[in-house]
């Protein structure tokens, strides 16, 4: 028995949590906004109960018991949410918080603080109700009249029941928790799905920069996003030392006319796959276009980064590709250009393009520096 009661209590609270979250009988309804709507009904609810036993304790004699009657409004309220659209429960919420919040300073004054649940209908409003700004601003009007004739009626008349100063301060707190407890679940609602829609916009943003900038045969980075890269470190570090290395693959329209471009595009992954595990950890790699990679390498010589295009040239000239049972030869051409730092970007480019036509003109299959 003392097993199966907190396994009870957590199936009914699960049960309540799915009644919450339960969709309304209307297609396209705000979800979030009818899941708020249900807990402010509940803590409306559970604070109309209450109201009555409070005026029994501190002022028995004040019928309290209208409390009762607000409550079964809520509570019809809440079950209508399941069958009325969003913005007819919106309206019948604020409704009834402003019919309560009428009567309640006609009959108990204006010291009881119960007109500051006008600032939570206000806010619940403005972000439940997706209207033009004129409408916003005409229900910001209508709730400042309604609140400013209040407070003027109370300037010049008594309230229905007069209460001692013990209970005014009573129905104080009481409606102060209310107001910022009702206030505080609709901001919290209400900032949580803005944050949810800018962190939904800032990955949306990496993505389509990353996509942007990157090959999508490949996974490389693209010419626009080396461009970018190499600027960047450039005009930040002027004096860095660096070396830019291109590479091209011998042959490749022979592979694309024998074979077909599914068999290329093949070539050019298989290929990124090994310039990843030999160059990955020195260098940024890019596909430069077709079938030429540009190779930025930071802090290194022109010596060192022929020895490492070296070992990535060897281990292609010993190992084939295999094209659906069919091993091809696959070689490549390497240009290198160390920095001179004198030259632009576009000069250094060009000066490791003609390294790489040289190398073409004597044979392929070499790295000339």
């Amino acid at each position: 028995m003392g097993k199966a009661a907190p396994y009870m209590l957590k199936e009914l609270c699960g049960r309540f949590y799915s009644l919450l979250k339960k969709e309304a009988a209307h297609e396209n309804e705000p979800q979030r906004i009818l899941f708020l709507l249900r807990n402010i009904m509940l803590l409306l609810g559970l604070y109309f109960l209450i109201f009555p036993l409070v005026m029994c304790l501190v002022s028995p004699r004040t019928r309290g018991w209208i409390g009762y009657v607000f409550a079964v409004l809520a509570a019809l309220i809440f079950f209508g949410t399941y069958r009325l659209r969003v913005r007819t429960g919106v309206v019948m919420c604020v409704t009834l918080q402003l019919a309560w919040v009428v009567i309640f300073i006609l009959m108990y004054g204006w010291d009881c603080g119960i007109q500051h649940l006008m600032f939570e209908m206000l806010v619940l409003v403005y972000f439940a109700i997706y209207n033009g700004v004129g409408y916003k601003i005409g229900y910001t009007a209508f709730l400042f009249a309604v609140r400013f004739v209040l407070f003027v009626y109370c300037r010049r008349n008594q309230p229905y029941y007069g209460l001692t100063e013990n209970a005014t301060v009573v129905l104080q707190i009481m409606n102060m928790i209310l107001s910022f407890v009702l206030m505080g679940v609709v901001c919290a609602m209400f900032s949580s799905n803005v944050e949810s829609a800018e962190k939904k916009l800032v990955l949306y943003n990496e993505q389509l920069k990353k996509q942007a900038g990157t090959d999508p045969l490949t996974g490389l980075w693209n010419r626009r996003q080396m461009m970018r890269y190499i600027t960047e470190k450039h005009q930040k570090d002027s004096n860095m030392a660096f070396t830019l290395g291109m590479g091209d693959i011998d042959f490749f329209k022979k592979i694309n006319d024998n074979w077909g471009h599914d068999c290329g595009d093949a070539v050019l992954v298989w290929i990124t796959r090994h310039m990843s595990e030999v160059l990955g950890e020195h260098a940024r790699l890019c596909r430069w276009g077709g079938e030429e990679f540009i190779f930025f390498f930071p802090d290194m010589n022109g010596d060192q980064v022929c020895e490492i295009l070296n070992v990535l040239r060897m281990r292609l000239d010993n190992d084939p590709f295999d094209w659906k049972g069919e091993w091809l030869k696959v070689t490549m051409t390497f240009g290198v250009e160390e920095n001179d730092f004198s030259s632009s970007i576009d000069t250094l480019l060009k000066n490791v393009d003609d390294k790489l036509y040289m190398g073409k003109k004597q044979g392929r299959d070499r790295v000339i520096y």
